[in-house]
């Protein structure tokens, strides 16, 4: 047999080969992969497995996806890919207990109407007659019906997330009861819980994470003056508890020594509670009290929250622009802080897997010797905060002042803390009723029939709105971004308290941006020597300018308003002043990028220049060796 021939055969042989091996792995190993992923953002969590493996009735999952409209959206197709093998896994790993079903809403068929019905969003698109649907609908045998209106690629990073959330909704029969007291708005005014939505537009809106929780507990809000906390509360959640009357905190006090769960939001200064301004006293809104604080509690629980101070940290501080008072630029506002992951509690499951909190003019907490009760803090300030009294917040705010003037601290101060232990009721004899004579309620507890279960925050504005979500309006719908993991904090708290844990893991994943650490410190060393450098010059400057004004002003002996050598000298020496304390100016502005731009540059030499070089020069010094190599041998 000539060698022609088996060439032939063999390379006959490997494409039939290689055409087998593709169909066999594309028919069976088509969802096979491997997630290299820090996160393994791409295979089930843990929690995912925990409640699909819990399911006990089927459920049916509907993904409706318009394939021909999609075609000329390339982005829309791979993540409908995504989506389609995401559902394929959750199938998969229910062994019968999920069914999945594609479908293809055609323009005026049946499964459009029932797209429709299913509360799904058809979105119109640019050149296409026809809607996009890209949602899905969940039904269990008892009739329960939960829908995703449409997959935003934006949200790719809580897809997990929010389909397991879908399939617990639809499993979770018995749903947990959470009561939320609060001197604030955040129900909304007269809100209908029957209608989910404000009578007008011109009331309260309620708080975004107030629609959160409806979605996954059953939600009463409770009156401030209330005289006893229901037993059917699996979870009583406090939200700014402004001066509230004894006997509410009696009744507080009675349902935490029974065995209730408590969450508490208290805050030395809070920004979300804005008194209403007088137009006769100007002064009074700013001398009327923003805080909160349960101190005859706290501390029979063990525990105090510091009733005059704010916690200040220029390393996790919030850029905010303030308008005129920074200069229409925004600047690190040291009450405001984005916490990191590091300085979440990675030991507790309520924490262990956020990556980022905001607070805002937040308070600490520290123990009370001799209670005995375990403090454990959930998420703290860095090593590096320092305390501002809350009336420098209160009457002179200066965000400026407050970054130029910070002294870094060496403490970490717990902001959220977790508390467990026995403990005597903060009102053993009761609390004096309208005769004035002390009473106790029937059944009144005087010690913890079991280890209270606490959890306090010393910051409110972490709940509201601007400091964890981003509404988008999408075709009349609102979409809503978290920016921050405060509302999974919230919800793993209710979660861990109530023993329904298994959405935590799953929560805890959504993802964030990876900031430039040292990027990030390169940021706030040029800042604060900016800032300071800044106000240096700025006070010449305007310290120049009062003298030009004052010298302008002025006249001769004579009363004639013309001035003489001496002054017109003086000015122009003044103006000369002016005009390079302005340039200094522009040249610490533009210092403040230096060192950051140096950065950036080494940074594009090593990922864009240096590889390329190194191949380059491995190449010309592989072909040199090459040919010293032939010519070496021609030698011999």
């Amino acid at each position: 047999m000539s060698k022609q021939l088996l060439s032939t055969a063999g390379l006959v042989l490997a494409v039939i080969l290689f055409l087998s091996f593709n169909i066999v792995t594309n028919g069976n190993l088509k969802s096979a992969r491997v997630d290299l992923t820090e996160d393994n953002l791409y295979t089930l969590s843990a929690g995912s497995m925990n409640i699909i493996e819990s399911l006990n009735e089927q459920l049916t999952l509907r993904l409706y996806f318009s394939e021909q409209v999609a075609q000329e959206l390339p982005s829309i197709k791979s993540y409908a890919q995504r989506v389609q093998e995401l559902l394929e896994e959750y199938q998969r790993a229910s062994n019968g207990m999920i069914r999945l079903i594609i479908v293809n809403p055609e323009p005026f068929s049946d499964n459009e109407q029932r797209a429709k019905q299913y509360g799904l969003q058809g979105v119109p698109i640019d050149g296409d007659s026809d809607p996009l649907y890209f949602g899905l609908a969940g039904s269990n045998l008892l009739d329960g019906l939960e829908s995703i209106p449409f997959f935003q690629p934006e949200k790719e990073d809580v897809l997990e997330y929010d389909l397991t959330k879908l399939i617990y909704k639809l499993s979770s029969a018995d749903r947990k009861s959470v009561g939320v007291m609060s001197s604030l708005e955040v129900n909304g005014e007269e809100y209908d819980p029957l209608k989910g939505e404000a009578p007008s537009d011109d009331g309260a809106k309620p708080w975004a994470f107030m629609a959160e929780l409806r979605q996954l507990y059953n939600v009463s809000v409770l009156p401030k003056d209330i005289k006893r906390i229901p037993s059917s509360i699996d979870v009583l959640m406090l939200v700014h508890p402004k001066e509230l009357e004894d006997s509410t905190l009696y009744a507080i006090d009675q349902y935490v020594l029974r065995g209730g769960k408590l969450i508490s939001f208290v805050d030395p200064y809070s920004e979300s509670d804005i008194p209403e301004k007088d137009p006769d006293n100007p002064m009074a809104a700013k001398l009327q009290s923003r805080s909160s604080n349960m101190p005859a509690l706290f501390k029979a629980w063990g525990f105090e929250r510091a009733a005059a101070d704010v916690v200040a940290d220029r390393k996790t501080a919030i850029k905010v622009d303030f308008g005129a008072r920074t200069g229409n630029q925004p600047i690190d506002y040291v009450l405001w802080q984005g916490l990191p992951a590091d300085q979440l509690n990675s030991e507790q499951a309520i924490t262990s897997n956020l990556k980022k909190i905001e607070v805002a003019t937040a308070g600490y907490f520290k123990v009370v010797e001799g209670v005995g009760t375990q403090f454990t803090p959930l998420f703290s300030s860095s090593d590096e905060a320092m305390l501002v009294d809350k009336r420098v917040v209160q009457f002179r705010n200066d965000p400026r002042a407050l970054l130029t003037k910070y002294a870094a601290g060496t403490l970490s101060y717990p902001i959220a803390i977790h508390v467990n232990g026995d403990v005597k009721s903060a009102f053993p004899d009761g609390v004096k009723g309208d005769d004035g004579k002390l009473k106790q309620v029937k059944g009144h507890v005087a010690e913890s029939k079991r280890a209270i279960d606490v959890i306090a925050i010393a910051d409110v504005d972490m709940l509201q709105d601007r400091f964890w979500v981003q509404l988008q309006d999408f075709y009349g719908e609102q979409i809503a971004f978290s920016t921050s993991n405060n509302i999974d904090f919230l919800i793993n708290s209710i979660d861990e308290m109530s023993g329904t844990n298994g959405l935590i893991s799953v929560r805890s994943r959504s993802g964030f941006s990876r900031p430039f650490d040292r990027v990030l410190e390169l940021q706030r060393e040029s800042e604060k020597l900016y800032r300071t450098k800044e106000r240096e010059l700025q006070k010449i400057l305007k310290e120049t300018e009062q003298s030009i004004a004052r010298m302008q002003v002025e006249r001769s002996g004579s009363g004639e308003e013309i001035l003489n050598t001496e002054q017109k000298q003086e000015i122009a020496d003044l103006r000369t002043m002016k005009h390079k304390t302005q340039q200094q100016l522009r040249d610490v502005q533009s210092d403040l990028r230096k060192d950051i731009d140096t950065l950036d540059t080494q940074l594009k030499f090593f990922n864009i220049g240096l590889v390329p070089f190194i191949v380059a020069l491995l190449a010309i010094i592989t072909g040199w060796l090459r040919v010293r190599k032939r010519t070496k041998g021609r030698t011999q």
